[in-house]
C-alpha cells in the first residue's frame, strides 16, 4: 500500500514561525497515520470452467451489497444470450465476504438475464430482467423480489406474446413508480421506441409506442427540477413531459469529437452527466486514439462541459462512472482492449471530481486480457470494481473469462494502493495444467500463495522464498484461482487447471 499526503500540505509558507511548522508537520503526520491505517482494501476472484462476467452490482444499505454475475458460454448473438448465460447472484459485504447466493437459470418457461436492482418494497428487493421463451423467443419484462438471504419470493413476468418488449434501462421515479424504456426489436432500426410506467403496486399506468426508429438502445433520466424526461438514444434526445407526453429532440453537438455512451446520471435537480467517448483525428497511417469522457449537461441537454481521462498512445475506452458526491467521482476504463491480435490489456481507475480534476489513478492487468466489467461508489468515499480477465496465453482457444472484484478504502475519499501485476513477468507458476505438484519460480523472498476453488473457497495457502514446490495431490481435478501476495500487495494472479 502506497499513501501520499496531500500536494497543498507538503508546502508550509516561508513567514510560518518555527514552533507553528512544527506543530503543523505534527499534524500532518496525525492525519497521515490516521488516513493510512483507516485505508481498507480486498479482493476476490471468481472463477469457473464458464465464462463470467458482472452485470450489475448494488450497494443496498449498511454494509450489505448485491452481485449479479452471469456465467454460461461466450454467445455469438442476442438470443443466445439467455440460452447460454446463468444468473449467480451473491450477496456480500464491503470485505468481499459472500454471506448468501442464489443461481437462477428461468422463470416459468422463460430464460432470465437479471440485469439490476430497483428499490426495496413491501416484497423485498426488487430486481429487474429481461425474459425470453425457450421456443418462441418472445421477450418480456421481468420482476423478481428476493428476501435478504437471497431466497425468491415472487416474481412477474409483463407483456403481450405479440410485442416485443426489449428493455434497455429502469429507474425509479421521483414518486415512486417505475419507468422502463426499450424498443420492440433487437435488431437495429427496425424496432420504436417503448416508454413503460407502473405504479409502486406494479399496476400499469402508461405504454407509450414512440413512432421513431431505434438506431441505439435507449437510456432514460428524469430532470426533476423541470419535471421532463429525456430519454437518450446516441446523439439524440427525446423529452417528454411528466405524462410521457414527447416535445422535442435535441441533438448532440458533433463538433466535439465525443460520441455519447448509454449512461446518465443526475448531478443536481436540472443537470446531470453523460458517459462519452472521446475521438481523436489520427496521425497518418496511425489509429484513432480513443479516451474516456464524460460531459455536463443542462435540462435542455446542452453540453456545458466535457472531459477526458487516458494515456498518450493508447485506446482508452469508457465503462461506467459512479459517485455518492460529485466531489470523488470514480471513473472506470479499459485500456488497449484488442482482438485482432489478442493482446494484454489493463483496467483504468480515475478519482475525478465536477471540475475534471485527476485526484488518483489505478490500474490493473498486463498479464492477460482485462476488462471493465462493472462500478459502484460505495459510502464515505469507496468504490467496488469489477473486472474480467482471460488468460489468452494459456488457454487461446477456451476464451473463458474470471471475474475480480476490489472494494477499496470506503473510510477515506482517495487511496494510493495500486496494484501492478505485470511487474513479475518472470515469475512462473507451472505446469498448468498440472497433477499433483505446483511449481513457482522467479519470485521474491518472502512471498504467499492461495489458492481457491471455483467458489471462492480457499483449498490451499502457503508461504514461500525464491521458489516453491507445493504438493496438491490432496486437490479434486478442477479450475483453481491463485494468488501470490508480498505483504498486503497481490503481485500476481492466475487460474491453475489440475488434471
Amino acid at each position: 500500500m502506497f499513501w501520499s499526503t496531500p500536494k497543498h500540505l507538503l508546502f508550509l509558507p516561508k513567514y510560518f514561525p518555527m514552533k507553528q511548522k512544527n506543530l503543523l508537520l505534527v499534524i500532518i503526520l496525525v492525519l497521515g497515520a490516521f488516513q493510512l491505517f483507516s485505508q481498507v482494501s480486498f479482493q476476490k476472484w471468481i472463477g469457473s470452467p464458464q465464462d463470467e462476467y458482472v452485470e450489475s452490482m448494488s450497494y443496498i444499505y449498511s454494509d450489505f451489497l448485491i452481485l449479479t454475475i452471469h456465467r454460461g458460454e461466450l454467445a455469438g448473438s442476442y438470443p443466445e444470450n439467455f440460452t447460454n448465460y446463468s444468473n449467480v447472484i451473491y450477496k456480500s459485504d464491503f470485505e468481499l465476504s459472500f454471506s448468501d447466493s442464489l443461481f437462477l437459470d428461468e422463470i416459468d418457461d422463460y430464460d432470465v438475464l437479471v440485469k439490476g436492482f430497483l428499490k426495496v418494497d413491501s416484497q423485498g428487493l426488487l430486481f429487474w430482467a429481461k425474459a425470453m421463451h425457450k421456443n418462441t423467443q418472445d421477450e418480456q419484462l421481468c420482476l423478481l423480489w428476493f428476501d435478504e438471504s437471497l431466497n425468491l419470493v415472487n416474481s412477474l413476468l409483463l407483456g403481450s406474446t405479440d410485442l416485443m418488449e426489449i428493455i434497455s434501462d429502469a429507474i425509479v421515479r421521483g414518486n415512486g413508480n417505475l419507468l422502463f424504456v426499450g424498443s420492440t426489436s433487437f435488431e437495429a432500426l427496425e424496432g420504436n421506441y417503448i416508454l413503460w410506467e407502473f405504479d409502486e403496486n406494479i399496476n400499469e399506468e402508461k405504454k407509450i409506442i414512440f413512432e421513431e426508429v431505434v438506431a441505439y438502445m435507449p437510456t432514460v433520466i428524469e430532470i426533476p427540477g423541470t419535471d421532463k424526461f429525456h430519454l437518450c438514444a446516441g446523439f439524440e434526445t427525446f423529452q417528454f413531459d411528466s405524462e410521457l407526453n414527447f416535445e422535442t429532440v435535441f441533438d448532440f453537438p458533433a463538433t466535439i469529437n465525443i460520441h455519447p455512451q448509454n449512461q446518465n446520471k443526475l448531478i443536481n435537480d436540472f443537470e446531470y452527466l453523460k458517459l462519452g467517448l472521446f475521438l481523436s483525428a489520427p496521425v497518418p497511417g496511425s489509429p484513432w486514439e480513443m479516451d474516456m469522457a464524460f460531459v455536463r449537461m443542462d435540462e435542455n441537454a446542452t453540453v456545458t462541459e466535457s472531459y477526458t481521462y487516458g494515456i498518450a498512445d493508447s485506446i482508452d475506452t469508457p465503462g461506467k462512472f459512479d459517485f455518492i458526491n460529485t466531489d470523488t467521482i470514480f471513473f472506470a476504463g479499459t485500456r488497449n482492449l484488442s482482438f485482432n491480435p489478442v493482446q494484454d490489456s489493463w483496467v483504468s481507475l480515475f478519482t475525478t471530481n465536477l471540475q475534471g480534476e485527476i485526484l488518483e489513478h489505478q490500474f490493473w492487468g498486463g498479464d492477460g486480457q482485462y476488462g471493465y466489467s462493472g462500478l459502484t461508489a460505495l459510502p464515505y468515499g469507496g468504490f467496488l470494481l469489477g473486472i474480467t480477465r482471460w488468460d489468452y496465453l494459456a488457454f487461446p482457444d477456451d476464451r473463458t473469462r474470471d471475474v475480480l472484484l476490489i472494494t477499496e478504502n470506503y473510510g477515506n475519499p482517495t487511496t494510493g494502493l495500486a496494484q501492478h501485476f505485470n511487474n513479475y513477468d518472470n515469475m512462473q507458476v507451472f505446469p498448468n495444467p498440472g497433477n499433483d505438484m505446483v511449481y513457482v519460480n522467479g519470485a521474491e523472498n518472502s512471498l504467499y500463495i492461495r489458492m481457491m476453488d471455483i467458489y471462492s473457497k480457499l483449498v490451499l495457502e502457503t508461504g514461500f522464498n525464491e521458489t516453491a514446490n507445493i504438493d496438491v495431490s490432496h486437490l479434486p481435478v478442477g479450475i483453481y484461482i491463485y494468488e501470490i501476495s508480498s505483504g498486503n500487495e497481490i503481485i500476481k494472479t492466475g487460474k491453475w487447471i489440475k488434471q
